[in-house]
């Protein structure tokens, strides 16, 4: 009788920590296809918060599926339609003097011209791409990733980028 009481107990020991750790997750859900989410943005130690990044490196298809379209019918999120809505709403961030380069996956080789600050490429590999363009760029000038995907996400910041979520980039974007 006792071993069933102590194994009772450390049962409801285990379920009990359960409980009291998950109700201090944060309870939104997760609306990305991506298996590997970010956490809330996060920023390099070695720059300070009050620097604007002036180069904005966007992973297209990351922010349209978890960002734009997050509890939408997605259907089609790859075809033209959902990247023109995607670069519409990018035409109205809040700083107008910043780069914004949104870097889809496809071998197109006709890229969309520059319209105001807002870029639109085609690679291969977004993801390496966004990377190679962080290690590129000058230590002294700020480079902000935006995406949702934590392994392109750790690789940027190794290299000393900003992260930044999708839905930080939207919400500065109007409308």
């Amino acid at each position: 009788m006792r071993s069933a009481l102590g194994t009772l107990g450390v049962i409801a020991a285990f379920v009990t920590f359960g409980l009291l750790w998950s109700s201090g997750l944060d309870a939104r859900p997760i609306a990305s296809v991506y298996p590997h989410s970010m956490p809330p943005e996060v920023t390099p130690r070695s720059m300070p918060p009050a620097v604007t990044p002036r180069v904005w490196l966007v992973d297209g298809y990351n922010v349209l599926c978890s960002g734009l379209l997050g509890g939408r019918e997605r259907e089609g999120w790859w075809q033209e339609e959902r990247r023109a809505e995607l670069l519409e709403r990018l035409r109205h961030f809040d700083d107008p003097a910043v780069e914004i380069w949104v870097v889809f996956d496809g071998d197109r080789s006709d890229d969309t011209p520059a319209q105001d600050h807002v870029r639109a490429v085609f690679t291969p590999s977004a993801d390496a791409w966004i990377v190679e363009q962080v290690k590129t760029r000058e230590a002294d000038a700020p480079v902000a990733v935006v995406t949702a995907d934590r392994r392109v996400a750790d690789r940027a910041r190794h290299r000393g980028a900003r992260i930044v979520t999708p839905r930080t980039l939207l919400g500065r974007c109007a409308g």
